[in-house]
């Protein structure tokens, strides 16, 4: 006869789980700002994760806006249209029915562009980011619009921390200048040269800027980070843009040496 053994085998003690670090919490745009100023490789592998820019966008567009109408009750425009009228070469060939007419006109196109500032940027920012998107993508990169344009936005901080700095500045001044208000904040190499004698070599001076320059670099990391490149090919997408856009801006000033 068999004997059947009526014994149960003790359950394996317990292990208990293992510990699962708990999920970091998502950086609201307020901490995003910050990150981009203070810690800003990690801060775009946020951004490109879950791109957003309404928020940052309407911060930026009421601050355009607010500084606009600020700036504008510290500035006379007709004397800035008119110091803008007297270092145009063409001006000794008009009357002086015509310079007051030109001087009239400036002066209004001036006060809108106070006001329209904010679509301007907004528009600016749209183009910079099609651009750098296209560039990347013909390099083989899938990265979005969504993920560009939100890049470039936080990227543009320090153009607009500059702006507020200009702000502040025109309100601490009783009068500007068509030069002051070319370069408000003494962050360039403009200095170096005089607009009216050498326009061309002021552009070229007045685009070594420290807020320009820390843009770029903001714009060299963040979209390393979206479009997943190294940071040399995102330096050398963006930088050859900001050439492109430093040389195309000096058209101006030299067809004005040209007509002197």
């Amino acid at each position: 006869m068999t004997s059947i053994d009526n014994t149960t085998t003790p359950p394996p003690p317990s292990v208990p789980p293992p510990d699962v670090p708990a999920a970091e919490p998502e950086p609201g745009f307020l901490d995003r700002i910050i990150g981009v100023l203070m810690s800003p490789g990690e801060t775009f592998q946020w951004i490109a994760r879950k791109p957003d820019w309404v928020a940052p966008l309407a911060t930026f567009f009421v601050i355009w806006l607010v500084s606009g109408i600020l700036a504008s009750t510290h500035i006379d425009y007709q004397g800035v249209a008119r110091e803008a009228m007297e270092a145009n070469p063409r001006a000794a060939q008009m009357s002086q029915d015509q310079i007051d007419t030109a001087v009239r006109i400036n002066a209004a196109v001036f006060k809108v562009l106070a006001y329209i500032g904010p679509l301007v940027f907004t528009v600016v920012l749209l183009i910079a980011a099609a651009a750098l998107l296209f560039s990347f993508r013909l390099f083989g990169s899938e990265i979005n619009f969504k993920q560009a344009f939100a890049v470039t936005i936080y990227a543009w901080l320090p153009r607009v921390i500059k702006g507020i700095i200009a702000v502040i500045v025109t309100m601490t001044r009783s009068t500007m200048s068509f030069i002051d208000i070319q370069n408000p904040v003494m962050s360039n190499l403009g200095f170096l040269s005089d607009p009216k004698s050498n326009p061309v070599l002021y552009a070229m001076a007045s685009s070594i800027d420290i807020f320009s320059i820390w843009t770029v670099v903001l714009l060299i990391i963040g979209f390393a980070v979206a479009a997943k490149v190294s940071k040399g090919k995102s330096a050398g997408i963006v930088i050859g843009w900001w050439v492109v856009i430093n040389l195309v801006s000096l058209i101006g000033p030299a067809m004005q040496t040209i007509r002197k």
